[in-house]
Order: C-alpha cells, then sequence, then structure tokens
C-alpha cells in the first residue's frame, strides 16, 4: 500500500481518481473570483501609482511601473495556474484511503492526511456517471501542491459510497451533507 498506516489503522476503502482531467466545474467559481480580484489589486496599484507620479521619482520612468505590474500579474497568474499543474502532475498516480482513522491522498511518494475527526464539513458533487468530487474542508481554493492535508477527493469512482462512509466515520449526519 502507498500510504503508511498508523498503528491499529484499517483500510476501509481504496481508489483511484476515475477521470484525469484537472478541472472540475467548482473551479470555475475561484478562477472567477481570483481574476476579478487581481483586476482590482491591479487597479488600485496603477491608480496609487498615477497619484503618487508627482511625489516620487519611482514612476517617473513608466517602463518601471509597467515592468513592476508585468511581474505583479505573472505572479498572480502562477498562483491561479499553480492547483491545476499540481493535478495534472500527480493525479495519474494519485491512490486515495479512507481508513478508520484518516482520509489519506497519495501521489507517488507524497502523502497527504487529514485525521477524521478533523472533518467538520462535508461536501460532494456528482457526475452522470457516479463519479465525483468530495470536499473535506470549507476551503474554495482547490487543492495545491503547497497543501500538507488533504481537502478534497476528486473524480472518486462510486462518489455516493465514499461520501456515505465518510458521513458514518465523521458522525455526520446524512442532513447536514451539502449535494453542489
Amino acid at each position: 500500500m502507498g500510504a503508511d498506516l498508523l498503528p491499529d489503522e484499517h483500510v476501509l476503502w481504496q481508489g483511484k481518481p476515475a477521470h484525469h482531467s484537472v478541472f472540475l466545474r467548482l473551479d470555475l467559481k475561484w478562477i472567477r473570483f481570483t481574476l476579478e480580484f487581481d483586476a482590482v489589486k491591479i487597479a488600485l496599484l496603477a491608480g496609487v501609482a498615477f497619484l503618487t507620479r508627482e511625489w516620487t521619482d519611482l514612476v517617473g520612468n513608466w517602463s518601471t511601473a509597467l515592468l513592476a505590474f508585468g511581474a505583479f500579474v505573472m505572479l498572480d497568474l502562477l498562483y491561479l495556474a499553480e492547483p491545476f499543474l499540481w493535478r495534472y502532475r500527480t493525479l495519474r498516480r494519485t491512490t486515495y484511503y479512507v481508513t478508520d482513522q484518516r482520509v489519506v491522498a497519495v501521489a507517488g511518494k507524497r502523502s497527504r492526511p487529514v485525521k477524521l475527526a478533523d472533518i467538520d464539513n462535508l461536501s460532494f458533487a456528482e457526475g452522470p456517471d457516479g463519479s465525483g468530487h468530495v470536499r473535506l474542508d470549507q476551503r474554495v481554493m482547490p487543492d495545491g501542491y503547497g497543501t500538507r492535508t488533504v481537502a478534497e477527493l476528486i473524480h472518486v469512482p462510486d462518489v455516493r459510497q465514499v461520501v456515505a462512509l465518510l458521513s458514518t466515520l465523521t458522525g455526520l449526519s446524512e442532513s447536514t451533507l451539502i449535494q453542489r
């Protein structure tokens, strides 16, 4: 098994992503919000640069300001793309495990667990083929490289079976589950 089990831990479910698409329907909300937020940040920075141009020589040369804006935009685009690049790099070799103590996502040699006791929110989306996406917390941003705990299981083959199992293990009632 790819996940190192804790003492007295037993695997209850194991699966691999059914699809290898790096995008989910839920990601569109995050992408749209991020782009809108970045546009406001850039507009504010441009306004500040324009208003302070007479008080400082820093923006006396607009090519310096444009270079700074370009660097800012590139960093924001990398921040936006990072979770999807991470999924592209790892999704084909990812395996999910639900044990009696944790949920673990193993991508190659890297293991990212979350304890069942730490799951206080459970939501899911089901596709027409029965596969789907399970979110284990309230994060809006897609799971990426910098995350040490697993926040989502994407393209789970039988999402309702996994959600029912997690609901039982975490003590969350079926009525509190959110289907997106």
